[in-house]
């Protein structure tokens, strides 16, 4: 199931006795742990009624399994990260054998950082009890609805335009939406809407907003700005093999909307097949006006050789970026000279 059929058979008090979580969204992973913990332990007896265990022996983990809870319907037993479900080995015979057995009056968690392994026998038997719980980084408009929603729970209102844009700058990380949706909601005080340009002073960009940003620089021909920028990536430990990558997509980005433009698609189709947030179009649109088809595809071979040739070992990782913007840069003042 997921996180929304989680949340559904939680309300309706549907779940199994034994869950699995599991995925990269840690953030959402830990606030459904919350949730759970809030709808099954009574306020006041949390700790009589929840047991956390790291890697317990079986005869351990069945015993508080099975203790009775206090004053309550149900008790929780959380497993954090049993090398049975994600390292070497696999879970004793015992285990797997008595999971069915849980009694309706426990809630059995293992709560999995990151992806387990599938094939484990332990995985696949929760997985047969329909309780695998996989945790995937939001999309789309969900995604913007997290963010708004977020903003409301901390009393700002934020529009679906500016929800893209603070996605579009720090990326797609629930936990990392989260810390900035905070910095962002203090920074307004009293003021109960959240601008774009709270963002743009405030958030810290990822390593695809500043790739973005660089290339503008490029486009705008400043040379320093364009590698100020990729120092900062650097300095946050941002892999140069990553920001060339980040490089090249960008211009076949651009290549793309050359060709769409060539073949004289309507904007709306050109909108469409770009597949990035609606307030981006036009800045992508602006940034491909600055090139001649020929640049652009010529751009695109700069980028591309560039990582062959480091792939290859014809050409070292140190100042392989910085080539590149060298490139793109004269490629730019040769066209307009």
């Amino acid at each position: 199931m997921d996180r929304k059929d989680f949340d559904r058979a939680l309300s309706q008090e549907a779940l199994p006795s034994v869950l699995l979580f599991e995925g990269e969204e840690e953030q959402l992973k830990q606030e459904s742990l919350e949730k759970l913990r809030a709808a099954i332990l009574p306020a006041g007896l949390e700790a009589m009624n929840e047991t956390v265990l790291d890697n317990p022996e079986t005869d351990r983990l069945i015993a508080d399994a099975e203790t009775q809870p206090f004053m309550a319907d149900r008790r929780l037993v959380v497993i954090r990260d049993l090398p049975a479900l994600s390292g070497r080995g696999e879970a004793d015979e015992k285990l797997i054998s008595w999971l069915p057995s849980v009694p309706e009056t426990t809630l059995l968690l293992f709560y999995c950082t990151g992806k387990p392994d599938g094939r484990k026998k332990l995985y696949t038997s929760v997985k047969k009890m329909n309780g695998v719980v996989t945790f995937t980084p939001l999309r789309g408009t969900e995604l913007v609805h997290f963010v708004t929603d977020a903003f409301r729970d901390a009393g700002k209102e934020c529009d679906e335009r500016t929800a893209e844009y603070l996605v579009f700058t720090v990326g797609d990380s629930a936990g990392l939406l989260r810390t900035e949706i905070r910095k962002l909601a203090s920074f307004a005080g009293d003021r109960r809407s959240i601008l774009a340009s709270d963002i743009t002073a405030l958030a810290t960009p990822s390593a695809e907003c500043t790739v973005f940003q660089m290339v503008d620089a490029v486009v705008t021909g400043q040379k320093n700005r364009a590698l100020a920028l990729l120092r900062s990536q650097l300095l946050a430990g941002t892999d140069r093999m990553t920001i060339l990558a980040m490089l090249l997509r960008q211009y076949r980005l651009l290549q793309h909307i050359k060709i769409m433009q060539y073949e004289k698609r309507s904007g709306d189709c050109i909108r469409s097949a770009l597949g990035v947030p609606p307030f981006a179009v036009d800045q992508y649109l602006r940034q491909a006006s600055a090139y001649t088809g020929g640049q652009i595809k010529n751009a695109v071979r700069i980028c591309f050789d560039t990582e062959y040739a480091v792939k290859s070992g014809r050409m070292q990782q140190e100042g392989a970026v910085e080539y590149v913007i060298i490139r793109l840069l004269t490629l730019r003042e040769k066209e307009t000279s």
